[in-house]
């Protein structure tokens, strides 16, 4: 694969991620695994970051697939925050969501929670569109399992009415199957506590609003991978309706398309799990005690091996419920007591990530102090190569840069614009007799009038030493000319002896007006040329 990757042409990686997704749409998550960690290494070997992140998102999701919660927690939550890191907002947002379904099945509901929480928000603040879907479909699960049920319903409500307002109905069907899991989940535990199997109303309500399964090959791909889990929760969930209202045959008929379900998708142990679940129902319908303890028995063991938490409880649950009915108290106690123990462990767990959460977001906040330390830091350096750090006007470099393009549009419009040179009248004079330091103020001063007396779109600039132009980009010789004379007004009438006994600052203009064929250098020049003549005027 490797080989592949280095021989696409042009590096167009894009290509190899929607093939991974192709693949993980018909459920070969092994070949999407595959594709998306050769993407993944090419992406970090080029430091394309938002390659890298699209991958890893692919890669979570074929990680799910295939029962690797863990890898995939760790794959989406890289994936989530380098989307952060790059500003991809749609990006974190579906990252985020495949980081709250392996926290559920982890059995950290409460980060489940918060992550899918944080995803909904980020999906309402893009343009209208399946991503608020997709987020409140994960948010049902982490509600689900974390047996909120009402505000699970809620969550998959709104995703199926998001869809299907938006025409997307086959895409529907993933949080459909999931608003019906939930309500199996439900009566699964009511029945432990009450010992008594609920009505089933609600159940069969949600099963006729008549979804056909097969939609899930019609899915647009926003809920990746839906096809194959559709399918096993679908049979699943006919299943255990059936087997609950004592229809067994058909029960088991459902279980044994489950298997081939299972068997065609080996990798993915989360239909195995479904599979004997169902058998473990329909084994103590029938009060077949050996047949239900072992198939509690492979449950467990799969569930335990992946981590898949949630079925890890109910796979306790339903042994002690079964060795209870058959007077063995003592064998249904450890059941219980080996889930508390699971389950604290866990909680000891969940504390401890806390603090790996919290080093996460320091991170992500320090990454972006850095990112907009680094674009402040670009900034000022920017600002800092345009402008005279003495007055704080335009230097040269930036009035080069300027002015041609006032003398394309001026010439293009027929209103040329002018220039004017502006030069301080003995001004190493001032230097040698006052101090540097009173002839740098002089500078500013001169800056802070020239500023106070041009107009909107007029700019004035910095040459060098005591030499300052100002350009006018929309005036008539008679504007330019009154301006020039205010400004000469203004040096000369102000109070210089404030800074120091003696000081008297006057200075010399001179301006002309664009030609066609002009450059900034040729046009400045006369400017220059009209200056100096006024200063022997003066002298």
């Amino acid at each position: 694969m490797e080989n592949v990757v280095n021989e696409m042409p042009g590096g167009n990686f894009e290509l190899l991620l929607d093939e991974a997704r192709a693949k993980l749409q018909v459920g070969d998550a092994l070949t999407c695994q595959a594709l998306a960690k050769s993407v993944v290494a090419a992406a970090r070997e080029r430091q394309n970051l938002q390659l890298e992140a699209q991958a890893l998102l692919c890669l979570a999701n074929g990680d799910r697939m295939v029962s690797r919660f863990r890898r995939a927690n760790q794959s989406s939550r890289r994936a989530a925050y380098l989307f952060q890191l790059i500003g991809d907002a749609a990006g974190e947002s579906e990252a985020l969501t495949i980081v709250s379904y392996t926290y559920s099945v982890l059995g950290r509901s409460e980060e489940a929670v918060e992550t899918a929480l944080l995803s909904r928000h980020l999906s309402e603040l893009l343009p209208a569109g399946p991503a608020l879907a997709l987020s409140c479909n994960y948010l049902g699960l982490a509600y689900a399992y974390g047996r909120s049920y009402d505000k699970a319903d809620e969550a998959f409500s709104t995703a199926i009415s998001i869809l299907e307002r938006q025409g997307l109905g086959s895409d529907a069907l993933l949080p459909w199957l999931n608003q019906r899991n939930t309500e199996v989940i439900r009566l699964f535990y009511e029945r432990y506590y009450t010992g008594q199997l609920p009505v089933l109303d609600r159940l069969q309500a949600l099963r006729e609003v008549n979804t056909n399964p097969l939609d899930a090959e019609k899915s647009t791909g926003i809920l990746q991978g839906v096809y194959v889990i559709c399918q096993a929760l679908w049979l699943l969930l006919a299943g255990i309706e059936n087997c609950w209202r004592g229809q067994l045959e058909a029960a088991e008929s459902e279980a044994e398309l489950c298997a081939a379900w299972a068997a065609r998708f080996p990798w993915n142990t989360s239909l195995a799990i479904l599979e004997f679940w169902l058998r473990a129902e329909i084994a103590w319908a029938r009060k077949d005690w050996l047949g239900a303890e072992q198939h509690i028995r492979k449950m467990l063991e799969m569930a335990i091996e992946t981590e898949h938490e949630p079925m890890v409880a109910i796979g306790h649950l339903l042994a002690s419920q079964i060795l209870a009915e058959q007077g063995h108290k003592k064998a249904a106690r450890e059941e219980l007591t080996a889930l508390r123990l699971r389950e604290q462990s866990l909680r000891n767990e969940f504390l401890k990530s806390r603090t790996a959460v919290v080093a996460w977001q320091l991170k992500v906040r320090k990454n972006h102090e850095d990112i907009q330390r680094m674009e402040a830091t670009s900034k000022t350096l920017e600002k800092l190569s345009f402008e005279d750090p003495l007055t704080g006007l335009a230097n040269r470099r930036r009035f080069t840069e300027i002015v041609p393009g006032l003398l394309s549009q001026g010439l293009a419009r027929g209103r040329p614009p002018f220039v004017a040179l502006i030069d301080i009248d003995q001004f190493k004079q001032i230097n040698d007799r006052f101090s540097h330091q009173v002839g740098d103020q002089v500078l500013q001063w001169i800056a802070q009038i020239l500023k106070s007396h041009l107009r909107e779109g007029d700019m004035p600039a910095r040459l060098a030493g005591d030499e300052f132009v100002l350009a006018f980009g929309h005036a008539d010789a008679f504007d330019v000319e009154q301006v020039c004379e205010r400004i000469q007004a203004a040096v000369q009438n102000f109070d210089w002896a404030s800074i120091q006994d003696g000081l008297q600052v006057t200075i010399s203009v001179g301006f002309a007006q664009a030609q066609p064929g002009d450059s900034v250098e040729t046009l400045t020049h006369r400017a220059d040329l009209a200056m100096y003549s006024a200063k022997k005027e003066i002298d």
